[in-house]
């Protein structure tokens, strides 16, 4: 874990799992982590140690003008559901800084739930 890094309010974290993906969170005023989290249910509030669980943090820094929109357009999201195409961790980071989901992520999630259908069907 790096906690060499000043995180500020708005900043979006990301940890590796599963070999490749990232998970992302973004850094609130109190210096906790906020992230949509498939395995918890949903919108969570950690402390960075606990987000990272003991791998490396990557910091993607925003803007100073939309550190204050990002941590209360997180706020909001607390405890909402977890839904792997529509509300995963990467749609709340974007809808945080104010953007909406790509194609690409809609695409991508498509492909993995065909994915697990299919493997579902073969068990």
């Amino acid at each position: 874990m790096n906690f060499k890094h000043h995180y500020r309010p708005g900043d979006i974290v990301s940890v590796r799992f599963n070999g490749v993906m990232r998970h992302y969170g973004v850094v609130t005023y109190g210096g906790r982590i906020l992230s949509n989290n498939g395995e918890r249910g949903g919108v969570i509030s950690q402390t960075l140690a606990e987000f990272a669980n003991g791998r490396r943090v990557r910091h993607h820094p925003g803007n100073e003008a939309s550190d204050y929109l990002a941590h209360a357009r997180t706020q909001r999201k607390l405890g909402h559901d977890y839904h792997l195409t529509g509300s995963n961790c990467i749609h709340f980071v974007r809808h945080a800084r104010g953007k909406r989901p790509t194609t690409t992520q809609y695409a991508r999630a498509g492909l993995m739930a065909l994915s697990d259908l299919l493997s579902s069907r073969r068990r």
